[in-house]
């Protein structure tokens, strides 16, 4: 029982390297998530306000939560399907939980396919801006913090 438990163990590296994941992505997020949130608002589609604050402070912890789990899913792999997937997964169910909160009748169809379009515009751009920092040495790869310096 103990080398099972053991070998499920995170070591304090590796926890760092996800947190470092998981603060790019978030920062990468947060940012394509406020640029949208000005650009509709000089547009009239919301105003600025408590609202519009709550949706980037969400749009930046999801983001984190894209970069820590990223790094988890795609490791040392080149599989192009794992990282696909993992931005459709998260920009999916971001996208249509935004569709279910504001589902109406009213609104055009646009609307949803404004706010799908705008889930996969941020993890598009968080899963950009981590696999550069995973190229350059930013961050390490799962499982490859132990053993490089």
């Amino acid at each position: 029982m103990s080398n099972a438990s053991s070998s499920v163990r995170l070591s304090a590296q590796e926890r760092i390297e996800s947190v470092k994941a998981g603060l790019i992505a978030a920062i990468a997020g947060g940012l394509t998530g406020f640029f949208l949130g000005i650009l509709k608002t000089l547009f009239g589609e919301v105003t600025l306000g408590p609202e519009l604050i709550l949706s980037i402070a969400i749009t930046t912890f999801c983001s984190f939560l894209f970069g820590i789990t990223y790094r988890y899913i795609v490791r040392q792999d080149a599989n192009p399907h794992l990282r696909s997937g993992a931005l459709g997964a998260f920009a999916l169910v971001r996208g249509l939980s935004k569709i279910e909160a504001t589902w109406s009748n009213a609104l055009p169809m646009m609307s949803y396919v404004d706010m799908l379009g705008e889930s996969f515009g941020i993890f598009a751009i968080a899963q950009l801006t981590l696999d550069f920092a995973i190229t350059h040495a930013l961050v390490k790869p799962f499982g490859s913090a132990e053993r490089l310096p």
